[in-house]
């Protein structure tokens, strides 16, 4: 029962639940975790076996990266115990720890409103100052920021205002199910001008277009990674912080202030609690989500 004959029992099974992206990354993962098992009979393993396995996928790899396949592995050790084909696995806690914690960087507090600052000396009317200002306070993925639409935006009966992450329409994707959701937008919240960004929407929407960015996915990235960030920060820029960073510091933020882990979920679209600090539930109503940004980002809204 090697890996490689797992593996088929696996994506014949549970292939139809994974969008097309996923599979492709699914299917090479597993080609290089079946080629480091070089074929051992997975029905006789030990720890020791596993322990080796990971030291190879380490050369030349990223610690970010080996976890990775590390994750691909247990999900097929836990369906396989689960349909009967393995008895035992030992793959607990076997994912890498030193290294890790230096690839997520997260800016500080000050950073984030340095930031701010900077998206605000932008035009009203350009799509890069509220592409940095969505993400500072929404900690939203890049790619799920340059798919929002006019229609995306949304203003409740309340009065509240929340973008609404989706795949609806052409061209759209989200990475996960748990990806779709609707955050709050918080005006104030670094300085962030919610009536100037609402002007923006009508005025796109006005002008015929649907999509409200400007650029391009590739290109938005390039110019928030290569300049406007290093810009915005000067000195305080350190190699390694990007527009991802920004979830990282909502995360951490949420964290220390102490956030219940279901109310995290719903804000940062997470399939997985490693990537926080938790395991998620979900279904936490939008008003209580409300709430817990102000509270969030009371000593910041100006």
């Amino acid at each position: 029962m090697t890996f490689d004959v797992l593996s088929q029992l696996y994506m014949a099974d549970r292939a139809g639940d994974q969008k097309p992206t996923t599979l492709k990354e699914t299917t090479l993962c597993h080609k290089v975790i079946s080629e480091n098992l070089n074929g051992l009979d997975l029905r006789h393993h030990t720890r020791a076996d596993l322990v080796q396995f990971r030291e190879r996928l380490s050369e030349g790899r990223m610690p970010s990266t080996v976890n990775k396949l590390i994750v691909k592995l247990s999900a097929v050790f836990t369906w396989a115990v689960e349909n009967g084909h393995l008895s035992k696995t030992y793959d607990k806690k076997l994912k890498l720890i030193k290294g890790i914690a230096s690839t997520r960087k997260a800016f500080t507090q000050h950073q984030v409103r340095k930031l701010m600052d900077y998206a605000n000396s932008l035009p009203e009317t350009s799509w890069k100052r509220w592409l940095l200002s969505l993400g500072i306070i929404t900690g939203g993925r890049l790619k799920e920021i340059c798919q929002l639409t006019t229609g995306d935006v949304v203003t409740k009966e309340s009065g509240l205002t929340a973008i609404h992450i989706n795949e609806a329409g052409e061209g759209k994707s989200i990475k996960n199910k748990q990806s779709e959701r609707l955050v709050p937008l918080t005006d104030g919240a670094y300085g962030f001008d919610l009536a100037a960004f609402l002007r923006y929407v009508d005025e796109t929407r006005c002008s015929g277009s649907v999509s409200l960015a400007q650029i391009g996915y590739r290109p938005s990235g390039e110019w928030l990674n290569q300049h406007a960030i290093p810009t915005a920060l000067g000195d305080a820029y350190e190699r390694g912080l990007v527009f991802h960073s920004l979830r990282h510091s909502l995360a951490s933020l949420m964290q220390a202030k102490g956030v219940p882990t279901a109310h995290a979920q719903a804000v940062m679209g997470h399939a997985s609690g490693t990537i926080t600090f938790d395991t998620y539930g979900s279904g936490v109503p939008l008003d209580v989500i409300v709430t817990l940004l102000k509270e969030l980002f009371s000593s910041s809204i100006r």
